[in-house]
């Protein structure tokens, strides 16, 4: 939010230079960004009384202006092309050697012999608007001389505030003038509200109807008469703009100025387009369409609040007016609406209709119902003053059920144990008191004060004793606060969860790899690329009710999609080799939502999974002058994943062919243990991979995080060094190509039993002397007892055993 001092003056003085004000605001809670300088350019800008206009001598399109510059200042010449200046009236000009609000500098030119000594400026080239249509005319009370970038306040500081969600009080001038006023004990002058008021009353010229009281807290609106249409006063046009906002005419820039000053947005109707002179709050139609100021055609729903007339809608609440009652230069009577809408349904019609504006930013946030009815008066005074138009007598409000004020009740010595300082009650009281909260205090017989707190209404986010200590603190002084040292054991440590992350994370990066952070989501297009079948349970998606864009439409039920579109990004920017993992979440929906049925408030539609996901494509080795460059192959892949296996102290993981998609037939592996399977890892299929637009050797790997976890927690066996020698004797047997050789490992250990130590395949060999169909594998086999030195008979026997049990059991051809 943009803040101009000059305007924020107007409620509360202010003695500090704007650094010193931005340090106080930011240590209090309202964190100023940056400080703007609005108009600086500005140099030797002037007004002057036109003394006469003539034809130039040379051009017709081209008139010669002279004009009194002030008492004891020389008349200037200027030259201009514009066509509204006239005799008598008060310009502003630039004279020769000043500047324009960007900086351009003027100096004297001649145009075809007649020398011009300034410029004569418009409100775009005073930084006020955006209108250059003609020179901008100065009301009366500016005399020749004056200076109007200080008598129009065109020059001014502005604060950039970051205004939190939980405090839309601070939206507005009056909000953040009064967070000073507490902070440097100075008064605050709230805007008047009063109006003069005609005669005629408005609950004869309008009824108000509100069928969604549960949308709708409080509708109140005011009929102005005899409008005119002009521009609003060139004082409001240059804090409008200062404070970011375009100048537009006198009803849209008083409402859009109330709304900065108070808070609190109105709408204005042109009245005579409100059928049967009612205005009826409620819901939505079902195909119901309404064509918005912005000239765009809305579709509607019966989750959205509308403010209608008993033939059609008018405008959606909270958000947009619509083209049909829109003001005009014709309206003679404006009906304005000060309300207050459910800040939850403001904000999803607006994320439904992607349509954000000013209002809805703001009671999406919660605004004070209270605030309705003064500034409406506001805006009609504000009206009135510029002679815009005469307010009708009276307020027409419906306001189904008002809400008590809030009371937080607490003691001081709760609040000074939070706060770690004793300040005492009167402190306390008054800090809160500056705020606007009302506090009444009682003895109690502990010796404690009792504090029955009023909570303002404005201030929906205090309702609990803790809301209270946050307010003291910051109005005390959060530099006022002791430091103390902490007393006592701390809680704190890592959850076993998030240590165990962090092992897999320093596994992962310790084999080469890099960790990626993605979106948790995907597109019905990723389900049809991946190539799951129709009745794959990874196509139950939970779908996202207002997505920032289509490609994230769905929350995941695999990771794949992600991480091959971060492999693409990486491969688009000519990285040579990638070996990406992440750590993220899967999503898929709860039997409710697989039925149909919505999740009540609070419920999640999804169950959660932590997945761990890798990507490997390109060069895994870069090549040097003693060894040729390498590429990641599947048994990278599958490495990546025993060695982390291996780091986390998990034994008995078994590889076994797998056939799903993504992957590719016969290049794909369950990764499995004790029966369980723990993922999946294998190389991309090549369709996949085209789709995606990756090379075609990418691997990829998924595993279920929750069960390795439960993997790791396995008690490890210790077992003292060996004292005794081994022996290695080696083995090749020819068996049929669908046998692997994990199967063949497991047999070698069974019939071995406790004296084999290990088994080492270090031989794969395919060829026309094996035969076709089969393929040749030599193990190199390590005997090793822990108590004594095994002699040859003892291994000749077992390895025998060994020979003997792998012809039996997978049929295997001893070579």
């Amino acid at each position: 939010m943009r803040v101009p001092l000059r305007w924020l003056r107007e409620y509360v003085d202010i003695e500090l230079e704007p650094e010193q004000l931005a340090d106080a605001l930011t240590m209090s809670g309202t964190k100023v960004e940056s400080i703007d300088r609005v108009g600086g350019g500005l140099k030797r800008v002037t007004s002057g009384r036109v003394v006469s206009v003539v034809p130039h001598p040379e051009s017709g399109r081209l008139l010669v202006v002279e004009l009194d510059i002030g008492p004891r200042q020389a008349p200037k010449r200027v030259v201009t092309a514009a066509t509204n200046v006239a005799e008598g009236c008060v310009v502003p000009v630039v004279l020769a050697g000043g500047s324009l609000v960007d900086g351009e500098e003027i100096g004297e030119m001649e145009f075809e012999g007649v020398r011009s000594e300034g410029m004569l400026l418009s409100a775009r080239e005073l930084g006020i608007s955006e209108d250059g249509s003609g020179i901008l005319l100065l009301p009366d009370s500016v005399k020749p001389g004056d200076d109007i970038v200080e008598s129009l306040g065109l020059c001014d500081d502005v604060l950039e505030l970051e205004i939190t969600p939980n405090r839309p009080d601070c939206l507005c001038m009056s909000g953040v003038a009064r967070e000073l006023a507490a902070i440097t004990r100075k008064p605050l002058r709230m805007p008047m509200a009063a109006c003069v008021e005609v005669t005629q009353p408005a609950r004869d010229m309008i009824n108000v109807v509100i069928e969604a009281p549960d949308l709708c807290y409080r509708y109140c609106a005011r009929v102005i008469r005899r409008v005119r249409s002009r521009q609003s006063p060139i004082w409001m046009q240059a804090r409008l703009a200062a404070a970011g906002v375009r100048p537009i005419s006198a009803v849209v820039d008083v409402t859009n100025y109330v709304m900065l000053e108070l808070n609190q947005p109105l709408h204005a109707f042109d009245y005579d387009k409100v059928a049967q002179r009612t205005i009826i709050v409620r819901r939505a139609r079902e195909d119901e369409r309404l064509v918005t100021l912005d000239g765009a055609e809305r579709e509607l729903n019966s989750d959205m609040l509308m403010i209608a007339d008993s033939e059609r809608a008018l405008a959606v609440a909270g958000v947009m007016g619509g083209v049909a009652s829109e003001i005009t230069e014709k309206t003679e009577t404006v009906l304005l609406e000060s309300a207050c809408f459910a800040r939850q349904s403001v904000w999803r019609t607006s994320r439904t209709l992607k349509l954000r504006t000013e209002a809805s930013s703001r009671f999406e946030k919660g605004l004070d119902p209270v605030a309705a009815p003064p500034a409406l008066d506001r805006a009609a005074g504000l009206l009135a003053q510029m002679g815009a138009g005469e307010a009708c007598s009276g307020i027409v409000e419906v306001y189904p059920s008002p809400q008590a004020p809030a009371v937080v009740e607490t003691t001081d010595r709760w609040i000074e144990r939070r706060l770690g300082a004793g300040i005492g009650a009167d402190r306390i009281a008054d800090c809160l008191t500056r705020l606007g909260f009302g506090v009444c205090t009682q003895g109690v017989p502990d010796g404690a004060t009792r504090m029955i707190v009023s909570v303002p209404s404005f201030r929906g986010d205090v309702r609990q004793p803790v809301d209270l200590v946050e307010e003291v603190a910051r109005v005390w002084g959060y530099n006022e606060v002791p430091a103390a040292i902490p007393e006592g054991t701390l809680p704190g440590g890592y959850s076993d969860e998030y240590a165990f992350f962090e092992r897999v994370r320093e596994a992962l990066v310790g084999a080469g790899g890099t960790e990626a952070l993605t979106f948790p989501f995907m597109s019905e297009a990723d389900l049809g690329m991946m190539g799951f079948a129709p009745d794959d349970s990874r196509r139950m998606a939970v779908r996202v009710a207002n997505p920032l864009a289509e490609e994230q439409s769905l929350m995941r039920t695999t990771m794949y999609p992600a991480m091959l579109a971060a492999l693409r990004t990486n491969v688009n920017r000519r990285r040579r080799g990638v070996f990406l993992f992440e750590i993220g979440r899967t999503y898929s929906p709860t039997d409710a939502v697989r039925l149909g049925v919505e999740p009540a408030r609070g419920e999640t539609p999804a169950l959660e999974r932590s997945v761990l996901a890798g990507v490997m494509s390109g060069v895994g080795d870069g090549g040097t002058w003693y060894a040729p460059e390498r590429r990641y192959d599947f048994y990278d892949a599958k490495g990546a994943v025993e060695g982390l296996c291996a780091r986390l102290h998990i034994d008995g993981v078994t590889f076994s062919r797998a056939e799903c998609p993504p992957f590719h037939p016969g290049r794909t592996a369950a990764v499995v243990r004790d029966g369980v399977r723990l993922g999946t890892v294998g190389q991309v299929h090549p369709l996949v991979a085209g789709s995606y637009q990756v090379p075609e050797a990418t691997m990829l790997f998924e595993l279920d995080m929750a069960l390795l976890m439960e993997a790791a927690q396995s008690p490890r066996e210790y077992a003292p060094l060996p004292k005794y020698p081994a022996v290695e004797r080696d083995i090749a047997v020819v068996l049929g190509r669908d046998v692997a050789s994990c199967d063949v490992e497991r047999a070698i250990r069974r019939a071995g039993g406790a004296l084999v130590e290990s088994v080492r395949l270090f031989d794969v060999y395919e060829g026309p002397q094996v035969g076709e169909g089969r393929r040749s594998l030599a193990f190199s086999i390590t005997y090793q007892a822990a108590d004594r030195t095994l002699t040859d008979a003892e291994v000749n026997e077992v390895h025998d055993a060994v020979r003997a049990s792998l012809a039996r059991e997978l049929f295997a051809v001893l070579r």
